[in-house]
């Protein structure tokens, strides 16, 4: 028979560290109690790290303004066109008197033949407050032919390459971009849009080494998901500010308007201010 020393017994559970003898089973009580240390060391460290982690979660910030404050423009219908069907491109001008009243008299670059009775200055779809370049000749501000006077060739009515009274490529009795359906804000049972978050522009480097500051006016079309469409710029301010400002309001979001109870698309302009704190 061969003999077997037998494990150590009892109620000590760490009969490992007490026994001073036992073959293979032999442990030093400071190996054990350095091994029981390090590993409650280790477990510290990962609840520290664990509790600063979820201290310093991450944060969402979101930018409520106030809404009555906000620098909105209400335009009209949509963008515009016209002309007369002539072959020339429509001639270089200022653009005519600025209303959201009934259109009376279309813009047209020629004079009268005939006086009328009744005198009523030709008019485009647009909200008196967007500012925009006005006086001398009519005729579409974006143009390059200035040689000959034209209406140019879309039509009936207006000036430019569109359709419906307005001025430009576009169709509408306004003038610029903008799909045709849209509705003119805070008029004929029309809600106005709100604002629900409006990201800051950030300042291009230019425009802070130079400290340009000032207002960029863009026009956009609020649709019925509340989100921005069609965005350009009305008024520049240069300095790679044009882009910021796009750039910035392409995130904006709206509770868009109403008609009736149901989400209606609109044109609006806003205005994006860059100030230097």
């Amino acid at each position: 028979m061969t003999a077997v020393n037998p494990r150590p017994t009892g109620s000590n559970v760490f009969f490992l560290a007490s026994a001073e003898s036992a073959g293979s089973y032999r442990v030093r009580k400071e190996s054990f109690a350095f091994s029981l240390l390090g590993q409650a060391a280790i477990v510290g460290i990962v609840i520290y790290f664990t509790s600063c982690v979820i201290r310093s979660g991450p944060t969402i910030t979101r930018q409520f303004p106030d809404l009555n404050r906000l620098p909105l423009i209400f335009s009209g219908h949509s963008g515009g066109g016209g002309g007369s069907f002539e072959k020339l491109p429509a001639s270089h001008g200022a653009l005519p008197k600025v209303s959201l009243d009934e259109q009376f008299v279309a813009p047209d670059v020629k004079l009268p033949t005939q006086m009328p009775k009744l005198a009523v200055d030709p008019t485009i779809a647009l909200a008196p407050d967007v500012k925009i370049p006005q006086g001398g000749q009519l005729g579409d501000p974006l143009s390059q032919f200035s040689t000959v006077l034209s209406n140019g060739p879309g039509g009936p009515g207006g000036i430019g390459h569109g359709c419906c009274n307005g001025v430009g490529d576009f169709s509408g009795p306004s003038t610029g971009a903008g799909p045709p359906g849209l509705y003119p804000a805070g008029r004929a049972g029309v809600t106005v849009p709100r604002v629900i978050f409006s990201p800051e522009p950030a300042f291009s480097d230019e425009a802070r080494k130079s400290k340009t500051q000032g207002v960029v006016v863009l026009m956009l079309v609020v649709g019925k998901d509340g989100h921005p469409y069609d965005v350009y710029v009305q008024q520049s301010l240069g300095m790679g500010l044009d882009e910021k400002a796009v750039e910035a309001v392409r995130k904006w979001r709206f509770r868009p308007a109403t008609l009736g109870g149901l989400p209606v698309a609109t044109q609006i302009a806003v205005e994006v201010q860059f100030h230097l704190y």
